[in-house]
């Protein structure tokens, strides 16, 4: 693949991790628009369909703001590689964000799947085409 081709390509999967980036800091930094955005995402509405004692609803925002960070980490690691290895063609940056990313959705998705959470079936496919139209590329 020629290099203005390879640009390009880091480039959209920088931006796809940006938007990780970004609501990994929500769920660390503004934990009840975290939670908001989940219970879109889990009950479609913006609230617990349930009330919540404070004392869960701290464990939650830690819970929460530890999955934030889990995937901050992940795409730093992400756009390094994109920045680099990936945009010089080397094949083992395609294989360190593909392989983690496939062996995410799979296992992510058919947890959602077995629990009947649609919602985040849904923004894991959306995720994962943001990664993977040019990762397929």
């Amino acid at each position: 693949m020629d290099k203005m081709a390879l640009h390009f390509w880091s480039r959209l999967i920088q931006g796809a991790a940006a938007v990780v980036l970004a609501l990994s800091a929500v769920l660390m930094l503004a934990p009840p628009l975290g939670e908001t955005f989940f219970h879109l995402v889990y009950f479609q509405q913006p609230a617990s369909p349930v009330p919540v004692p404070a004392e869960i609803q701290g464990y939650l925002r830690f819970a929460n703001g530890i999955i934030g960070a889990v995937m901050a980490g992940w795409m730093m690691a992400v756009i390094v590689l994109a920045r680099g290895p990936f945009r010089a063609g080397e094949r083992f940056a395609w294989n360190a964000i593909a392989w983690p990313l496939l062996g995410w959705y799979l296992i992510d998705t058919t947890f959602s799947i077995a629990h009947g959470v649609w919602g985040n079936v849904l923004l894991n496919t959306g995720t994962a085409l943001m990664f993977g139209v040019p990762l397929l590329a």
